[in-house]
């Protein structure tokens, strides 16, 4: 089974991004000449980030991860009208942090498949078992092994790295999750090697591990602040503009 999944209970997990706009300094100082008008390019630009940053993040995670939008929404950050200033955000020498909190998800997020809808499904081609109850089961009973057709492997696979079709380890297994929720998916399930409990759930990565932070950076970190930067700035850019006219 790939390092990406891990039979356990879900982990609720928290993270933020912190952006700063390329060239802080020099639009500090245009902002002191700005007076009040900088005051509403700051206001106008909070706005644009409280309702746009939410998206770019998503489609920065989608470039590197195959999860669905879903799932990120749900761990998205909850804006909250007027609880954004532009004191906290630091938006033009600082940065803007956007908060996301979620749980390490679930495969079925991941545009999860599994080759055998059950495990008691079998091979076409027959091979040679030993065992006089083989023999028996085979009509053979003269016979001190049996020609009988072996369950096909129970596949269960997952596209966290985008672009990545990982396969979880044999002994997988598909049932009912415990959410209440109606219409709920099936999810995979682990037992304890050589042992029939505990059975857990497999999970994967939470959201906030997908963007990442300066300290355990990810796949998507660079793309999202990257993008975040860039969209912000030109944002700013066109406040600053209508201010000015």
């Amino acid at each position: 089974m790939s390092d990406l999944f891990h039979a356990e209970q879900s982990k609720r997990t928290r993270g933020s991004i912190t952006v700063t706009m390329k060239n802080g300094t020099k639009l500090a100082k245009r902002l002191e000449k700005l007076k009040d008008g900088g005051e509403t390019a700051i206001k106008y630009t909070i706005s644009d980030f409280a309702s746009r940053a939410p998206g770019w993040v998503t489609k920065g995670i989608r470039q590197h991860y195959g999860v669905d939008t879903a799932a990120i929404k749900d761990a998205g950050p909850k804006t909250k009208r007027g609880g954004t200033s532009k004191n906290v955000s630091g938006i033009v020498v600082g940065g803007i942090s956007l908060k996301f909190e979620g749980k390490t998800l679930t495969p079925t997020h991941f545009n999860m498949n599994y080759s055998q809808p059950h495990p008691k499904g079998l091979q076409i081609k027959r091979v040679i078992v030993p065992g006089k109850k083989i023999a028996e089961k085979a009509k053979n009973k003269n016979a001190e092994y049996g020609m009988v057709r072996t369950p096909v492997p129970y596949q269960v696979k997952a596209t966290i790295i985008k672009g990545h079709r990982a396969t979880m380890k044999g002994g997988t297994y598909i049932a009912p999750s415990n959410s209440k929720n109606a219409g709920a998916p099936n999810i995979p399930f682990q037992r304890t090697p050589g042992r029939k409990f505990p059975v857990e759930a497999i999970h994967t990565l939470s959201v906030p591990q997908m963007i990442g932070n300066e300290e355990h950076p990810s796949k998507a970190s660079e793309t999202i602040n990257n993008m975040i930067s860039e969209k912000l700035e030109k944002r700013f850019n066109n406040h600053i503009k209508r201010t000015m006219k």
